[in-house]
């Protein structure tokens, strides 16, 4: 709907234009394009600096104002959508590392049945690839706002006293540490984001027995895949019954080689119901995340496209209305690479001026993936690497180098005398 839009809008204005001329005027050669005077020539300093063929770019490119502004606007939207393209991908590639490195800093999850719990702390301890556990209290609960919009989510009840550090780095959302309070809960962003509340928020909390009661949300901590509630032994019995720990966070050495292997090792002792091993979580997620890199090149295909297209109908288009005008050149004696550089310097000049609008307005517009692409229990946090900015101008010029390699064989077949004997 959006391109047939525009395209009967560039039509309709084009028609409208042509049809408000007399039969007269309209049969008579068009008028070549007027000269005038551009803002340069009004800085005298700089202007007799420049060399006549320069004065000539100068005020070809403000002559033909159209052409120039689709020629910006056409590079900048190209230039926009890739940046917008490899912010994707930048996005996607410190997802994992984001979340398994600086939130999830533990190495095996263990859930156990409340009779064996403290049973398998102890041959935790004995296992040489534990370095340490900590023991806490798992569930599944919905959190409910205001509005009556529930999300599912995990609950983590940690011991008051209990030193997070090691395991998991809370942060609040610039980036600050924070540690649990019996005042209230920490809720992870993605939650806050679906739900739309804040720190300070008052909502209800179900947990598996279905049993609501309200928690304060002290603070909303960072975090990019899945959701989770953090909050203290003694804020959830004050909520609720008091439940037994049920579960523990290990960390294992370094001279475990395989934490998988010794994941499932656990997984098959009496009385562990689960265990979750963080390197299998990571490799299933950048699993996950290769369809995304799929789309990643598809835009930037796209993109390719799309800047080929715009600046070869613009160079050709160009080429075409001024064939008199490059016709003169080369009878003047003018060398091929000099008619090549007469034009393309235009065409250059245009895209370099795209590319400067173009990665503002990319950067302006990834910036908004974090609100389009609100996914459940995916933060989608919105990162451009700096090496992203040069590819995406370097995509962009390579392109325009590519459509002048192509016209220069155009410029080449120029037909001198039947140029001279055309009407423009």
């Amino acid at each position: 709907l959006l391109f047939t839009a525009g395209i009967l809008a560039a039509t309709i204005w084009t028609c409208m234009a042509q049809v408000k001329q007399k039969p007269a005027s309209a049969m008579r050669p068009k008028a070549p394009q007027a000269g005038s005077r551009i803002l340069l020539e009004r800085l005298p300093f700089f202007w007799k600096r420049l060399s006549f063929l320069n004065k000539v770019t100068a005020r070809n490119l403000f002559r033909y104002k159209k052409r120039l502004l689709m020629t910006i606007f056409g590079i900048a939207g190209c230039t926009a959508l890739v940046l917008c393209a490899l912010a994707i991908k930048d996005s996607v590639a410190d997802l994992v590392p984001n979340q398994y490195d600086r939130v999830q800093k533990y190495d095996l999850l263990t859930v156990t049945s409340e009779d064996e719990h403290t049973a398998i702390g102890t041959a935790l301890e004995k296992e040489a690839a534990v370095v340490s556990s900590l023991p806490f209290y798992i569930d599944s609960v919905k959190l409910i706002n205001e509005a009556g919009e529930a999300q599912s989510m995990q609950l983590m009840v940690f011991p008051d006293d209990a030193s997070l550090s090691a395991y998991l780095g809370l942060t609040d959302l610039s980036g600050q540490p924070v540690s649990l309070s019996s005042d209230g809960a920490l809720v992870t962003q993605n939650a806050s984001q679906i739900l739309d509340f804040t720190a300070g928020a008052q909502l209800a909390l179900q947990n598996s027995r279905f049993e609501k009661q309200p928690v304060l949300v002290q603070q909303i901590v960072e975090n990019y895949l899945g959701n989770t509630v953090f909050m203290t032994q003694s804020l959830y019995q004050s909520l609720f019954e008091e439940s037994d720990f049920n579960a523990f966070l290990s960390i294992l050495s370094e001279d475990c080689t395989d934490p998988v292997a010794f994941s499932d090792q656990v997984g098959e002792w009496e009385g562990v119901l689960s265990t979750t091993s963080t390197d299998q979580m990571q490799k299933e997620s950048e699993d996950t995340f290769f369809l995304i890199k799929i789309i990643v090149y598809i835009i930037l295909a796209m993109a390719a496209g799309l800047a080929m297209v715009v600046l070869f109908t613009l160079s050709t288009t160009n080429i075409s209305e001024r064939i008199r005008e490059l016709a003169t050149i080369k009878v003047l004696g003018f060398h091929p690479s000099e008619v090549h550089r007469y034009v393309n310097k235009e065409m250059l000049i245009l895209t370099l001026l795209g590319i400067l609008l173009g990665i503002p307005l990319g950067h302006w517009l990834s910036g908004y993936l974090t609100y389009v692409l609100v996914m459940p229990s995916i933060y989608f946090a919105v990162s451009i690497h700096p090496i992203s900015y040069g590819l995406a101008a370097a995509l962009s010029f390579f392109f325009a180098l590519i459509v002048n390699w192509i016209t220069n064989h155009t410029l080449d077949r120029i037909n001198m005398v039947e140029a001279m004997k055309s009407v423009e």
